[in-house]
This record gives C-alpha cells, sequence and structure tokens, in this order.
C-alpha cells in the first residue's frame, strides 16, 4: 500500500468515526474562519449558502487527492475562480481554512479520531495549497508572509 492509499484509507475512516458530530461543523468552520480572517466577511454575502458547500468540496478534495483522482486539479482551478469573484484569497487563507477543518475535526471526533489521520489530512491540504499557488489567476495575489 502507497502513503496515499493508507492515507485515503485513514482519512476515510475519520470520515464515518466522525458520523453524526458533523453536523453543525459547517457553520463552526465559517464561523471561526471568519472570527480569524474578518476581512473576507464581506466576500460572503449569503454565508449559510456557502458553508456547507464550502466544507463539503474542501473534504471532497483533500480525500480525492488521496485517491489519486483526476478531478483534483479541475476542482481547485474552480476554487479559485469562485472566490476570486468575492475577494484576493492568497494560498496561506486556504492553508488556514484547510488546517482548520482538520483541527476542528479531530477535535469533534474527540478519542474517536484515528491515530495518524490529522497527519494523513494534512499530507493532502500541502498540495492542495501548493495547487492553489500555482493557478494561475491565483499568481496575480502576492503572498503574505
Amino acid at each position: 500500500m502507497t502513503e496515499h492509499q493508507t492515507d485515503h484509507a485513514v482519512m476515510e475512516e475519520s470520515l464515518e468515526l466522525l458520523g453524526d458530530r458533523y453536523d453543525g461543523m459547517a457553520a463552526e468552520l465559517f464561523d471561526r474562519f471568519i472570527a480569524g480572517h474578518p476581512q473576507y466577511a464581506h466576500a460572503f454575502v449569503n454565508p449559510e449558502a456557502a458553508r456547507e458547500r464550502m466544507t463539503r468540496e474542501t473534504l471532497e478534495a483533500m480525500v480525492g487527492l488521496a485517491a489519486d483522482e483526476p478531478w483534483v486539479d479541475h476542482a481547485v482551478t474552480n476554487f479559485i475562480d469562485l472566490h476570486h469573484d468575492y475577494a484576493d484569497f492568497t494560498p496561506q487563507d486556504y492553508a488556514a481554512w484547510f488546517a482548520l477543518v482538520i483541527e476542528t475535526m479531530a477535535s469533534r471526533a474527540g478519542a474517536d479520531w484515528p491515530d495518524g489521520a490529522s497527519a494523513a489530512w494534512q499530507r493532502q491540504a500541502d498540495p492542495l495549497v501548493a495547487k492553489v499557488a500555482a493557478v494561475e489567476r491565483n499568481k496575480e495575489v502576492p503572498l503574505r508572509t
């Protein structure tokens, strides 16, 4: 089994173990992200419509990357195109969002969170951030240090 296959299995297991504790997670994530990045509050005119989709698409992209799905690159380009219509999100903003997703899932799952799950999710988040940075349209946005 390759690292990606192992990551994929651990990630799928962690989602199953999260179970009903997922309920309300999208709202919590969004509220926490905006609290930490208030400059982006204006970008989400209807947060109730965006937060569940954003959360599910994030999880799908990370799991898809771990499964070597060919659609992930296209999905990342779509993330960039959609978000650039509202604000200039940087790769670091995406990294912060991905880290928050991982942290929140682990917190909600508590003792049920599998060993190595956070690391498996992060190993998928890191290349997603690199993909975000590589999208041509996103190269226009300066990297914050």
